[in-house]
């Protein structure tokens, strides 16, 4: 590897629904090659000394060393993505804030709600779901935006039925939560309007299902309180980043599938006639999809050696974890889309103590989406392709994607 001196740390971008993520891992790859997988970054946000990880072994390491943590030792100006990521009030306490016994502890309930067997019981609901959906999208005829129309509904309803959102009330708090999850706020007044709206959107879920419990998440994790896991304040912190984290980044991701499809006309065909390897590509297109520039920033709490340097105590670390599921070093042909692929298991859900407790309900999502639309769908392609899709496809998600198709015949 031939290593320079950068003459400025690299400067990470804070709008994640603006990256173009093909120009982003173009750079980051050549910061890896030239520098190496730990690079000086200079974060939007905040102060002091920051580091990018964008090597594969480097991201997992710094999501499963508890020498990083993502709370304690923080000061109110950390260096940080967000304007506002939890450093002081309004901003509740939750379980993706904790370290340690106390974030294990939690995360070991919330996946006993999110298990397999949860996510499963969901299914036939989510597909009936998107059924409705989907019917809603055709009748708009040739040309309708799937993203708008189509995909960033699915989501919102599922996470929506998770938590005991009724549906008619989540335009109270999505678009402030999406701000937010987004990059979008650029105030501190700002950051806290919004905030607190999320706030007291569910302090009153929350009282609402204490008095009438449904089967819903917040109602089943009501029932721990006796156990001393969670408390009032906690909850309501528990469906903000269910929220925002369940929502935005799912679409995302679905959204980069169809896309890819609907450009690829002859990988759509495949997996119509080829239903077995439909777990396979989910798999390799959460590699190559990108859902955001990564997870929350790390701080170190001691000197640590990575990557061939050293982050020092109190410095931030933010682990991006699209250009590690790119790392030549792991992945044979990185840049190839395939099915067959046996290499490393792909970082899209995290790694470690922190990984997302809701990847098995975001895989159901994604399955049951591409499965309807395989089905309903004889063809499905871009009404507007472009000859550069496959940089295109590699935004942080499409925000508009019109198609032209044709119909299954039906049954009879």
């Amino acid at each position: 590897m031939t290593t320079t001196t950068y003459p400025v740390p690299y400067p990470m971008q804070s709008r994640q629904d603006l990256i173009v993520a093909g120009a982003l891992e173009t750079e980051l790859e050549t910061l890896r090659h030239e520098y190496g997988p730990v690079v000086p970054a200079v974060m939007p946000f905040g102060e002091g000394r920051a580091w990018i990880a964008i090597g594969y072994a480097e991201v997992q390491q710094v999501m499963s060393d508890d020498r990083f943590v993502v709370w304690k030792h923080r000061g109110n100006n950390y260096p940080r993505l967000r304007h506002s990521e939890g450093h002081k009030p309004p901003f509740r306490m939750a379980f993706d804030k904790m370290d340690g016994p106390e974030q294990i502890a939690r995360r070991r309930v919330l996946a006993r709600h999110l298990s397999v067997r949860r996510v499963m019981s969901m299914r036939d609901e989510s597909r009936a779901k998107i059924e409705r959906f989907l019917d809603n999208f055709i009748a708009m005829g040739q040309g309708a935006d799937l993203m708008t129309q189509f995909v960033e509904h699915v989501p919102l309803s599922v996470i929506a039925d998770l938590l005991g959102v009724p549906e008619d009330e989540t335009d109270v708090f999505l678009e402030a939560a999406l701000d937010h999850m987004n990059g979008r706020i650029t105030s501190e007044e700002q950051a806290n309007a919004h905030i607190t709206k999320v706030n007291e959107y569910f302090d009153r879920l929350v009282a609402r299902r204490r008095a009438e419990p449904g089967d819903d998440l917040i109602s089943a994790l009501l029932g721990d309180l006796e156990g001393g896991i969670w408390d009032d304040e906690e909850l309501g912190g528990v469906g903000f980043v269910l929220l925002t984290a369940g929502h935005d980044s799912t679409a995302s991701i679905i959204g980069g599938i169809l896309y890819w499809l609907a450009h690829d006309p002859e990988r759509f065909q495949y997996l119509k006639n080829n239903r077995d390897v439909l777990p396979r590509a989910i798999e390799e297109f959460l590699r190559v999809v990108p859902a955001g520039t990564g997870t929350r920033v790390r701080i170190a709490t001691e000197d640590v050696e990575i990557g061939g340097v050293v982050v020092k105590k109190d410095d931030g670390i933010h682990p991006v974890v699209h250009p590690a599921n790119f790392d030549e070093r792991v992945f044979t042909n990185p840049r190839e889309l395939d099915f067959d692929r046996e290499d490393a298991p792909h970082l899209r859900f995290g790694f470690g103590p922190h990984a997302c407790p809701g990847n098995q309900l975001a895989r159901m999502e994604i399955r049951e989406v591409l499965g309807a639309v395989l089905d309903r769908f004889a063809t499905l392609e871009a009404a507007q392709p472009a000859e550069d899709w496959r940089e295109q496809m590699l935004m942080r998600g499409p925000k508009a994607l019109k198609v032209n198709w044709t119909l299954e015949e039906p049954r009879s």
